[in-house]
């Protein structure tokens, strides 16, 4: 049985920047208002199916590559990602991975009733989940069980006829769901659906399925950019992290030598959850950058060369903060340092790669727009590297750093070198 964490792993192998593709068909309410979008699998950008892949692994390849909170938003613009879930998993509760105000779960009718599957339906319910079931209208006794724990059910209508679909809809009367008419293909399948109560509505009479390609980051550097999203979020629970960890040993193995290096009193790490309460959010957010930086593909000179650039502007806009007083802020600077030429290095734009990492917005204003309290130091730093040394001098007479360029730039230049020997 594959698994998210297997899924999570196979990633981790992956050295490049790739092409995530997702297609992604809306659903419309009566009064035709973008209520959300079922996201489907896609293994190509000219594909026009899913091809003959397990459930399991498609819903796993959607999860893992490009839903966990690294570019929903754009892909749904902020309405509702439904997502099919087959037998495994439901199962295996792959939906705990998931925030419920953001996704539906979408039973598949080839998932059995049986008591493993309906405790399941239960659980995901008291979790908050709408729960949709994909056509179940021709077994509806046999699924009675988690027929009544769904919210929503679809009924395919694609070569229906008028009698068909009353008769369909008549087996529900009487259910607390709501009715989503799906593959609607005309003006007159949908009057009719709307006529008989339908209140969802999905089809190529509205819009056919759209393939929506992205370029990811490896799987590494995801998992990283993943967990450091979480970390940072005030509204998340070590349980979370210690999730985003579990999911993949190598990285559990470098939160062990984190804490260790960190001098937090590692010896007798009782569980990665202790080990994150050991080195604390803030600590353990900076030690995920750094693993970020250094997870980066590095196949040649020039790669390499542009890896150190970043680790060592991190560090120059951090000891800058610190001796301007900004001690509070010099963690968050070091993480606009070490982004600030990611772009170059993945080949990705730098709105790619913010929305993708999702750094603050004192972070992200520096990095695309030059402005917020960030950019005044990054600018400093990224032209002292650079040897403009007018504007270096310039901006460091502003912010009174003048004297500290020399020594601090020497000592980022030393530490950057000395952990990438270390990586």
């Amino acid at each position: 049985m594959s698994t998210i964490a297997d899924h999570a792993g196979a990633d981790a192998l992956t050295t490049e920047v790739s092409d995530v593709y997702v297609a992604r068909q809306p659903i419309f309410d009566r009064d035709r208002r973008l209520v959300g979008y079922e996201l489907l699998y896609r293994p190509s950008l000219a594909a026009g199916g899913a091809g003959e892949n397990d459930p399991s692994v498609m819903t796993g390849s959607i999860m893992v590559n490009s839903l966990l909170g690294v570019w929903l938003q754009p892909l749904t613009g902020g309405t509702q990602a439904w997502v099919n879930f087959g037998r495994e998993s439901l199962l295996r509760h792959d939906f705990d991975l998931l925030n419920p105000r953001d996704y539906v779960i979408e039973l598949l009718e080839t998932v059995p009733c049986d008591e493993e599957t309906t405790t399941a339906c239960r659980e995901l319910r008291a979790r908050g989940f709408t729960l949709a079931l994909d056509d179940f209208v021709a077994n509806l006794q046999q699924y009675d069980p988690i027929v009544r724990q769904a919210q929503v059910v679809k009924l395919s209508v694609l070569g229906e006829t008028e009698p068909q679909v009353r008769e369909s809809v008549a087996r529900l009367v009487g259910l607390p769901v709501r009715l989503l008419a799906e593959k609607v293909e005309d003006k007159a399948m949908y009057g009719l659906c709307r006529s008989l109560g339908f209140s969802l509505f999905q089809g190529h009479y509205f819009s056919r399925p759209e393939t929506v390609s992205r370029k990811d980051l490896p799987g590494q550097m995801a998992a990283i950019a993943r967990l450091m999203h979480v970390t940072r979020d005030p509204n998340s629970r070590d349980s979370d992290i210690e999730r985003g960890f579990r999911a993949d040993p190598g990285l559990s193995l470098k939160l062990l030598k984190i804490v260790n290096s960190a001098a937090s009193g590692g010896n007798g790490i009782e569980s990665l959850h202790h080990a994150i309460r050991l080195i604390g959010r803030q600590p353990l957010y900076r030690w995920l950058a750094l693993l970020f930086a250094t997870s980066a593909p590095r196949g040649d000179d020039v790669s390499r060369e542009l890896l150190l650039t970043a680790i060592e502007r991190g560090r120059f806009c951090e000891v800058l903060a610190e001796k301007a007083g900004r001690q509070g802020t010099s963690g968050s600077l070091f993480l606009t340092g070490l982004l600030s030429t990611f772009d170059a290095i993945l080949g990705v734009p730098m709105v790619a790669l913010v929305e993708q990492v999702r750094v603050s917005g004192d972070v992200e204003a520096a990095l695309l727009t030059g402005t917020g309290p960030h950019a005044p130091i990054l600018a400093l730093a990224t032209s002292y590297s650079r040897g403009q040394w007018d504007t270096a001098i310039e901006l460091g007479s502003r912010l009174e750093l003048v004297d500290h360029l020399a020594p601090c730039y020497a000592e980022a230049s030393a530490w950057a070198r000395d952990l990438m020997v270390h990586h």
